[in-house]
């Protein structure tokens, strides 16, 4: 995959400058906690989200497209949402293939298409007021098929991510998170209960990229093994990302 150092960028509602390629810069970053982080949820797909050869996904909030570029190697087909013009862009210039379709627009536009076994949607949620949570957690449920699933990961304020979040915007390492990009803030209990109010039926909750990404600059094989050992205790430690996998239980 090639990657553009100048791609477009587009300001949000806020002001803030969201690249076009932003996703795929972090996924292959050189700072090694940073590469660690975001390849993580890849790793996380396959362990607790992972799509049959014949299913159709969608990948909602796709942004530069690296999610829906790995759920095209392993299911049918996949469609990238986002409402990103830059990132839709960089999405269909750098990754192509006949089973990957990247649409521009807000998730309201996919009603009507065909459903889909699976809907994903990495921290997106987080980016809305909690009204428009429920709104759109409805709706992936109306996008689900009977029995189809949905994986989301949103920052979690019950573990160091406050802090994180903080050291981040104090530094401009990203473009400024706290009250701008982050409107909602979550924790296992309010996140489980978003989805129970829309009509999910939660069935895996916990939490990942806890301390595992900060060993990665020492050693990266080293923090795969920490990354295990924190999955095996997700239910007592406080990983700082949020993940919950839920069923469309309707008929």
């Amino acid at each position: 995959m090639t990657q553009s150092t100048n791609s477009p960028r587009r300001r949000n509602r806020d002001g803030i400058v969201i690249r076009g390629d932003y996703q795929a810069l972090a996924h292959n970053s050189e700072n090694a906690a940073q590469r660690f982080w975001h390849q993580a949820k890849l790793r996380l797909i396959e362990r607790v989200a992972a799509p049959a050869s014949t299913d159709r996904a969608l990948d909602a909030g796709c942004g530069s497209g690296v999610i829906s570029h790995f759920l095209a190697r392993r299911c049918a087909s996949v469609v990238g949402s986002d409402s990103n013009p830059c990132a839709i862009d960089f999405a269909r210039q750098s990754y192509g293939g006949e089973k990957l379709q990247f649409v521009l627009g807000q998730f309201e536009d996919l009603a009507g298409s065909d459903a889909f076994d699976w809907i994903y949607s990495l921290e997106v949620i987080e980016h809305l007021y909690e009204e428009q949570v429920l709104e759109v957690l409805r709706l992936f449920k109306r996008l689900a098929k009977p029995g189809g699933h949905l994986l989301l990961t949103t920052p979690n304020y019950r573990s160091a991510w406050p802090v994180i979040e903080w050291m981040l915007d104090r530094l401009s390492l990203v473009p400024h998170l706290a009250g701008d990009q982050h409107i909602s803030h979550f924790t296992k209990s309010k996140l489980s209960l978003a989805c129970a109010k829309a009509g999910w039926s939660v069935i895996r909750l916990g939490t990942f990229n806890g301390f595992a990404p900060f060993l990665a600059p020492i050693s990266y094989q080293m923090a795969l093994r920490f990354e295990d050992w924190e999955d095996r205790w997700q239910n007592v430690l406080p990983g700082n990302l949020l993940f919950c996998v839920c069923r469309n239980d309707s008929e």
